[in-house]
């Protein structure tokens, strides 16, 4: 293998490294334009050593393994727990593909690296709004966000006051992980903590609005915030 040939691949494997991180930079992502375009021009840098350093006996299978294991380890530092929500899968599953974009541009195998290339880029943006779209249809709860309400009301509104709760909690994209009343006087205080999807996300105002307008509703509010912790989920 020439220099010149040498020096091709290294810069293919910038440009295309480059082309996969500039999407998660401008996704705000941990790991974006810098470190994607280490790890694929890393990545070729370790299968040129491993053709052209080591000698014709060199077993390229064996520094394409330890390549593997070693993006594996800097995927697992992007990923992050923040109380009971898993970020950055997405994050890490993207350098490990652009880890074997690098092998494939090392050794040579230009036809792959192209394909791969494409592949990542499609998954990255096409995909994107199609995993949206599935979690609005599918009512998928915002592990990110609790939802907290505190209702107000005269003894004699408890009644419609349960049923409009009730209607609205028992919907799809609702998950109620608390529910209390405390009754102080004639006076009832509903309390609850809850997680919803978008769709329901929009309906609060909805639902507040309902709930106000109930004769015998004294006090009628809602409030939004990141859980501390509980059972999140993993998210892309």
């Amino acid at each position: 293998m020439s220099d010149l040939e040498l020096g091709a691949r290294l810069l293919t494997a910038l440009v295309f490294g480059a082309l996969v991180g500039i999407e998660r930079q401008w996704h705000h992502k941990n790991a974006g334009l810098k470190t994607n375009t280490l790890v694929t021009v890393g990545a070729a840098a370790f299968a040129l050593i491993s053709l052209r350093g080591f000698g014709p006996t060199a077993n390229p299978a064996q520094i394409a393994a330890g390549v593997v294991t070693g993006v594996g380890f800097i995927g697992a530092g992007v990923i992050m727990r923040r109380g009971g929500n898993v970020q950055g899968i997405n994050t890490a599953a993207t350098l490990w593909a652009a880890g074997s974009l690098g092998l494939s541009i090392g050794m040579g195998y230009y036809i792959l690296a192209l394909l791969l290339l494409a592949v990542i880029i499609l998954i990255q943006f096409s995909f994107r709004w199609l995993a949206t779209l599935i979690d609005r249809r599918s009512e998928m709860i915002n592990p990110f966000l609790t939802y907290q309400a505190a209702v107000t009301f005269a003894s004699a509104a408890a009644d419609q006051v349960r049923t409009a709760w009730k209607d609205f909690a028992t919907q799809r994209g609702v998950a109620v992980s608390d529910y209390s009343e405390a009754r102080s006087g004639s006076e009832i205080t509903l309390k609850a903590s809850f997680g919803l999807s978008q769709e329901r996300a929009g309906q609060m105002i909805e639902i507040g609005q309902k709930l106000a307008g109930i004769p015998g509703v004294t006090d009628a509010r809602w409030s939004q915030c990141a859980p501390a912790d509980g059972n999140g989920a993993a998210r892309e």
